[in-house]
């Protein structure tokens, strides 16, 4: 699918609920409470099914399962196998905080899954815990070392924010040393929860990244929103991911569908479909589809308004 800019949009990320086991201070309010006592009580295993495969039809080529905490979802398998096996997808990743992860690594490398973004803000567990509001960083060490035993492809993400983990982007640089996965930082981002922090808790990443020793910039193959460095001799990468100093709004080439059930063409827009209507229609879904495509925004405005327009907080939107 292109849209009105030229863009080709080959890329999906699915959120499979807005609920979550750790309430990270950017994303989640601490007290969250969840009105639906089911892990997704609106999209169904076979709406969810029926979605990645009129996508696929589309042209769609990537698919990144998404929450809050797509691991909750109990058939978090059965859509990995499916997205592989039946609709032919070999890009498959999740994005996820990892509790729970090792035990379900294998398995889920077994029914197609290729590559995990793993949230890591702190590499000092008392930081981690508190950045997470309760989760273990133990367990999560334990599950990066998992995945890269049964041969997944690591990611790890880490929010940069002033005053509280800058101090430990030279820690998270020496795992790619140690590791080969990549570590990405994101800057933070005036978004939801973000907003609370932003005033006092930017921090420029990227012209840290570019003023350390002995980094220096690599070619990505990829359609990929980070800039890539490496360290010298490291067996893995160093991203940079910097909507707020150097959009990649030019390049986008993605779409989220949302766990309630809507498309949404950009992160920072105000703008959804909703898609519920038109599940198990397959023909009205393309054309639908195809006419939303074009309505794809060309940009965000984070620069200029210092706040995303969206007032969905980061876990209702799947990241």
């Amino acid at each position: 699918m292109n849209d009105r800019f030229g863009r080709n949009i080959n890329y999906a990320r699915i959120s499979l609920t807005d609920k979550c086991n750790l309430r990270c201070v950017y994303c989640m309010p601490s007290d969250a409470e969840f009105k639906q006592k089911g892990i997704n009580e609106l999209l169904s295993t076979n709406d969810y099914k029926f979605i990645i495969k009129g996508l696929v039809e589309l042209g769609i080529n990537k698919i990144r399962f998404t929450g809050g905490e797509p691991l909750l979802h109990p058939d978090i398998v059965e859509l990995i196998r499916y997205t592989y096996e039946e609709c032919g997808i070999d890009n498959i990743g999740i994005t996820t905080n990892a509790i729970g992860l090792c035990d379900i690594a294998d398995e889920l490398y077994k029914n197609g899954l290729k590559s995990v973004n793993i949230s890591v803000d702190s590499l000092k567990e008392y930081r981690y815990k508190s950045v997470t509001r309760g989760g273990d960083l133990k367990e999560v060490i334990k599950a990066i070392n998992k995945c890269l035993s049964v041969g997944l492809k690591v990611k790890i993400n880490c929010v940069v924010i002033k005053d509280f983990n800058e101090d430990e982007v030279l820690d998270f640089i020496m795992m790619t040393s140690i590791y080969p996965i990549d570590v990405r930082f994101i800057e933070l981002m005036p978004l939801g929860e973000g907003n609370k922090l932003y005033q006092y808790g930017y921090f420029n990443i990227f012209e840290m990244i570019e003023n350390i020793d002995e980094m220096y910039k690599v070619n990505n193959e990829e359609n990929s929103a980070a800039q890539y460095y490496k360290y010298k001799g490291a067996k893995g990468r160093v991203g940079v991911i910097t909507p707020m100093s150097c959009s990649f709004c030019s390049t986008c080439n993605r779409i989220r569908v949302t766990s309630n059930g809507s498309i949404k063409l950009c992160l920072h827009s105000k703008e959804e479909l909703d898609i519920k209507p038109y599940l198990n229609k397959p023909l009205i879904f393309r054309e639908i589809m195809k006419e939303n495509i074009l309505e794809k925004p060309q940009k965000h405005h984070l620069n200029e308004n210092q706040q995303s327009d969206t007032n969905r907080n980061m876990y209702q939107i799947g990241g």
